[in-house]
């Protein structure tokens, strides 16, 4: 079982390394459309992204390695702070701006897809 804080410590290394990913695609997290349009083509063309990273396209691996590490920061946030550490939301985009950033763009997409479906 992990510790509290080395759980924390592990987000924050998570949030660092997202940050570093968008400042190579040249993505700026504080922008919403960039933002927005980013989570858009994440998920209408994965399939795509994933195929072309896996011939060597590093622009493609990078966006796939960065909606990975968003996963994944989801998945420690849930465990360093619980499962209802989304009502903890706002508070989290002062320590982690980059990932609150692209999990409200990715989240919004995904409910407005599913409303298209309805």
């Amino acid at each position: 079982m992990h510790s509290k804080d080395f759980l924390l410590k592990d987000t924050n290394e998570l949030e660092l390394e997202i940050e570093r990913h968008c400042i190579g695609l040249g993505l700026d997290c504080s922008d919403e459309y960039q933002v927005h349009i980013f989570a858009h083509e994440m998920l209408q063309n994965m399939e795509h992204l994933k195929d072309a990273a896996g011939k060597g396209d590093r622009s493609a691996r990078a966006k796939v390695e960065l909606f990975g590490m968003v996963l994944m920061l989801h998945q420690a946030n849930t465990k360093a702070l619980g499962t209802d550490y989304m009502t903890q939301f706002e508070g989290l985009s002062t320590r982690q701006p980059a990932w609150t950033a692209l999990a409200k763009a990715l989240g919004s997409e995904l409910e407005s897809r599913n409303l298209d479906e309805e």
